[in-house]
């Protein structure tokens, strides 16, 4: 088993921190759900991508029936194309950008500062890279704030890795 190397605290305490306990174990439960809805979705876009995209398209306008208003509708189709000529290259980025924040996570959780660096790299990166597929409106507002407000709490906790 990996030892862990946090450098001390005020009181001279080498144990790790029960804020990267937390944080760890809150990361590592999102990452392993993520990876797996990331790899399926990943494998479900490969097969989307051999379809004819009038049929995706259609299939989704068919599936989404009356649940979506007209102007939603336009959206939703917009959003099927992009899907039908990019969804594998997009699962691609977020599944590999959650297995770059675990390994991150396993660093810091061992006490290492680079573990850090990449996670809080595949954060910065992770919020931005699927823009370049999808339209900038999606960014939305709740997701950028929690990746920065929980990369912050680790930041907080850098003096601590070694």
């Amino acid at each position: 088993m990996s030892q862990t190397h946090f450098l001390p605290d005020e009181a001279g305490e080498t144990k790790r921190p029960d804020l990267i306990s937390v944080l760890g174990l809150l990361t590592f439960i999102n990452t392993g759900i993520f990876i797996l809805v990331y790899g399926i979705t990943l494998l479900g876009m490969m097969g989307v991508s051999q379809m004819p995209e009038e049929e995706f398209v259609s299939t989704i306008l068919e599936a989404t029936g009356d649940f979506l208003p007209a102007d939603g509708r336009e959206q939703f189709e917009a959003m099927a194309r992009i899907l039908h000529a990019n969804g594998v290259a997009l699962m691609f980025i977020y599944l590999a950008r959650t297995v770059a924040r675990l390994i991150g996570a396993i660093g810091i959780w061992r006490g290492r500062r680079n573990g850090f660096y990449l996670y809080a790299g595949a954060q910065l990166i992770g919020l931005f890279l699927p823009h370049f597929i999808l339209p900038w409106s999606m960014i939305g507002f709740f997701g950028p704030l929690m990746t920065v407000a929980i990369t912050a709490l680790y930041g907080t906790q850098l003096k601590r890795l070694a």
